[in-house]
């Protein structure tokens, strides 16, 4: 049983999570059984940001995120007051790095999927930026190895190119081509990153939903802008010697200022989705 509603053509370009990339995951199952698999999901209408000291802090609610923001100001991530349930992730100063990640930094909370063991996978997260003007942002969503959300780890200081020796699998805008949004993944040891370029086009303070499942028929990871399939040019061969199967891996949303920033750059988190079998 799947508690994702069916056939609302409504449903497709909403700001519900998207039936195409849901519809087979078994929620229901999962919430009643922890031994068939993980499913988490956080709206931030039930969060808060705990005390915070130099750069780290939390974020606690429906997923428990750790925090970090390299202008060390506790509004560079915060909740927002009104009914929409939002977290606004700011980066005002070049290089600035502003990130959540779940996880304790050491032990990643999703195993990444592994050619030929047919335990399906499922991401998506609905986001939107204030600016899509060159060289002022980058950024990554998706899954990456444990403890990603310090100020260089994936971005290397800037927002110009994705560190070359991590594992990490989803979707990023770089600096330069601030509207292209590019699939991107890496395992970590080839030192050679996979990146797709242009699965969908920004547009600035507009909503995006960006998602992935696993296909265990094909062993490929299928990608979905607002809940359509992207087609095969996309799709991710988890069987590839560039890709980090099996391997431990965390949420992370990582949000970084380019050279260009005009001050206050800002990304908006509505909710953000993952689950995978055991």
């Amino acid at each position: 049983m799947s508690n994702i509603a069916h056939g609302a053509v409504a449903s497709v370009v909403s700001r519900l999570p998207s039936p195409k990339i849901w519809a087979d995951c078994p929620v229901m199952q999962m919430l009643a059984d922890p031994a068939k698999g993980i499913h988490l999901f956080d709206d931030f209408k039930n969060s808060v940001n705990m005390a915070k000291g130099t750069k780290v802090g939390q974020t606690a609610g429906d997923i428990n995120w750790y925090t970090h923001t390299e202008g060390d100001d506790a509004a560079d991530i915060s909740l927002n007051a009104n009914d929409d349930g939002v977290l606004d992730l700011v980066a005002d100063t070049d290089s600035h790095v502003t990130a959540i990640c779940t996880g304790n930094l050491t032990a990643g909370v999703i195993r990444s999927p592994k050619k030929g063991e047919r335990k399906r996978f499922w991401f998506e997260i609905r986001l939107q930026v204030n600016t899509i003007t060159a060289d002022d942002i980058g950024f990554f969503v998706g899954l990456a190895q444990p403890g990603r959300a310090a100020d260089t780890d994936l971005f290397g200081g800037d927002c110009a190119a994705l560190a070359a020796s991590l594992d990490y699998f989803g979707f990023a805008t770089l600096e330069g081509d601030s509207t292209g949004l590019d699939l991107v993944y890496s395992e970590g040891a080839s030192g050679t990153p996979t990146a797709v370029a242009d699965v969908a086009t920004l547009a600035a303070a507009t909503w995006i939903r960006l998602g992935m499942r696993l296909d265990v028929s094909e062993d490929k990871i299928k990608c979905y802008v607002n809940g359509v399939y992207a087609g095969a040019d996309f799709d991710i061969d988890i069987g590839s010697s560039n890709f980090p199967s099996n391997t431990d891996m965390d949420v992370l949303i990582d949000f970084v200022a380019g050279s260009g920033t005009g001050g206050s750059d800002a990304m908006l988190v509505d909710w953000v989705r993952v689950a995978q079998e055991y």
